[in-house]
């Protein structure tokens, strides 16, 4: 059933065009993925499709379309907290309940063909009432505040108070008790942790209305959606499947353009030779057949190469030791409230650890405790002596925002110089005027890359993140995925991406009603192995310490050199067979078709790091002989 349909619409604000000439229908059984880069429109594509914002060309909408649409900055009534949000918006049911009650109680002084229809009047009241839950209303509405992450703590706080996260998450809320025809949901997974994400994924699926979401979720948009649109200078592009399979239609979309391309450009040289050679000669007028077909011939648009991650040239400014981190015993929290205990965990050179819980389970506190801001009520922790950590917390902010990006690597005293620096601004996708913009009018997704590119070039040898892709759209996240596969670093971040976490973790640290546990592999394969120590019945501290060997508890050891036995020659020749390895290796790490694979990009880093870990015992033991 078609539900909306759009002919040649075009959308501009001033000058600048939004989308043109844009074609397409929505379907009853579309799950539709909506993707492009901050600023491509995707908002106003919302407003446009909803009858908010009229467009050039014409959009039919089936009569009687329910379309429900959640904007990213809701808003609501004073004094309102989210139980008397969730109260108004089920109180459709209350009157649908006073109006059975009152048929039922006529139906007493009714016969014949009154009878008849009032009967058939309660069959459909009472139907509706079915199809929509309406006995248990409230028990819904109170379930949803809590499958998007609202404590119950807070049902009864005034919203004005709350966080911008918590406010949209009640909306969202709000929201999915309607049954609409049509979702239109603009960054729906935005302050969901990962349980909150997961039931927003199980409602749609469940939902018999279709769906258009804009999400920079990339594993959402896999489990929700089963095509994909991408917004790009104007243009839509449609993929017939979900996020992951369209990136493969993409770049075979983009290959074909790349070879027509090439075989046009190779065209057009092969005729401009001919013309300067034969421009007054004795084919001249062949020649001038020749200049007046280029003139109508419709150049093919070079394609983009959204990343160049090779400028970026990530190097350590300290290589790390055997030793990272290690926890013993490590409880976290404030005083009278432990929210996890008992962590025993070891980071290793070249590592990525990811963490991931639910909102309050104690991830950011975790990272305050390891910083010193926090004091640990328990257990202890120490990092390695080699250890230089860079952070990035969620709430970072700029020393002066008129200045631009550019300025911001150069007052660092990062890249050689100008023209490094736009090379490595442009790796992260600040390209052309973007590097001279005030960083105040950068969107609050740029400005958190940027931040990226400037950590990533301090040379930190060790990575503190928290919710690093954040506000990215989704070409800014496959940069920072790529750009993070490369750091040779050991990385420990917080976050809800899984999609991010599948291509650069190596390790999971799950942190969940108070317990916590360790499983390995990028996402997917840890949440597979945890699922199956849950079943199995492993409790959380236990199946922590079960998941951490090799890197079991032992007890304190003095730093032995395992080349102590061996003779100088040796070791001077294991240190040139290092160095021309490392060699190889940083080259590689230059490789295109290495960098778009994430396995084995954390192969060739796992491997740098094994080496230089033992290039500093061989180089330490080599100094001792004079």
């Amino acid at each position: 059933m078609t539900l909306l349909t759009a002919n040649r619409i075009t959308k501009s604000h001033g000058p600048e065009i939004c989308f043109r000439n844009l074609s397409f229908t929505i379907s009853g059984d579309d799950r539709i993925g909506l993707i492009g880069p901050n600023g491509s429109g995707k908002t106003t594509f919302f407003k446009v499709l909803s009858g908010e914002e009229d467009a050039e060309g014409e959009v039919s909408r089936r009569r009687g379309l329910c379309i429900a649409r959640l904007d990213q900055t809701p808003s609501f009534t004073s004094n309102a907290t989210p139980r008397s949000i969730m109260a108004e918006a089920v109180s459709r049911w209350d009157k649908l309940d006073r109006d059975i009650d009152l048929l039922r109680e006529e139906l007493a002084d009714m016969e014949g063909g009154e009878l008849d229809h009032a009967l058939q009047r309660l069959a459909d009241l009472e139907a509706c009432r079915e199809a929509g839950d309406g006995e248990s209303a409230t028990r819904r509405a109170l379930a949803m505040l809590r499958g998007v992450g609202l404590g119950e703590g807070r049902f009864d706080q005034d919203v004005e108070s709350m966080s911008g996260g918590e406010r949209c998450r009640v909306a969202l809320a709000r929201l999915l008790l309607e049954e609409p025809d049509l979702w239109l949901l603009d960054e729906p997974t935005n302050h969901l942790d990962l349980a909150g994400i997961v039931f927003l994924e199980r409602f749609l699926r469940a939902s018999a209305a279709a769906v258009v979401v804009v999400s920079h979720d990339r594993r959402f948009l896999d489990q929700a959606t089963n095509a994909t649109w991408e917004l790009e200078d104007g243009e839509l592009y449609r993929y017939p499947g979900a996020y992951s399979r369209s990136r493969l239609i993409r770049e075979e979309r983009r290959l074909v353009q790349w070879r027509e391309f090439m075989k046009q450009r190779e065209f057009m040289r092969r005729e401009e030779r001919f013309i300067d050679k034969w421009r007054a000669g004795t084919r001249s007028r062949q020649a001038q057949s020749r200049m007046k077909r280029l003139a109508k011939v419709e150049m093919t648009e070079e394609p983009r190469n959204q990343s160049r991650l090779a400028a970026l040239d990530l190097k350590l400014s300290r290589r790390l030791g055997a030793l990272v981190l290690e926890t013993r015993g490590l409880a976290v929290g404030f005083p009278g409230t432990a929210l996890f205990s008992g962590l025993d965990l070891e980071l290793s050179p070249g590592e990525t650890v990811g963490i991931v819980g639910p909102n309050g389970s104690g991830k950011t506190s975790l990272f305050s405790t390891l910083l010193g801001a926090l004091p640990p009520l328990s257990g202890t922790y120490r990092w390695g002596p080699t250890v230089e950590i860079g952070v990035l917390g969620q709430h970072e902010s700029f020393p002066d925002e008129k200045r631009t990006p550019l300025e911001y690597l150069r007052d660092s005293n990062l890249g050689e110089d100008d023209q490094d620096r736009r090379d490595k601004l442009g790796a992260m996708l600040f390209s052309g005027a973007d590097a001279y913009k005030p960083i105040a009018v950068l969107s609050g997704g740029e400005k958190k890359r940027l931040m990226l590119t400037r950590l990533l070039l301090e040379g930190h040898n060790v990575l503190l993140l928290d919710e690093p892709t954040n506000h990215l759209d989704i070409q800014s996240a496959e940069a920072a995925t790529l750009a993070f596969s490369a750091y040779p670093g050991t990385v420990a971040v917080i976050s809800h991406d899984r999609y991010f976490l599948d291509e650069i973790a190596d390790r999971i640290l799950w942190l969940e009603d108070g317990t916590w546990r360790i499983t390995r592999g990028g996402f997917v394969e840890a949440e597979a192995e945890r699922d199956a120590l849950s079943r199995n019945g492993g409790d959380g501290d236990a199946a922590g310490r079960d998941r951490l060997k090799p890197h079991a508890a032992r007890p304190e050891r003095k730093e032995e050199n395992p080349f102590a036995d061996w003779r100088t020659g040796k070791i001077e020749a294991r240190i040139i067979e290092n160095e021309e390895r490392m060699g190889e290796l940083h080259a590689a790490f230059l490789d295109p078709t290495a960098l778009k694979d994430g396995n084995r990009m954390r192969r060739l880093q796992t491997e740098l790091s094994r080496i230089e870990s033992e290039q500093a015992f061989l180089e330490k033991e080599y100094s001792k002989r004079g």
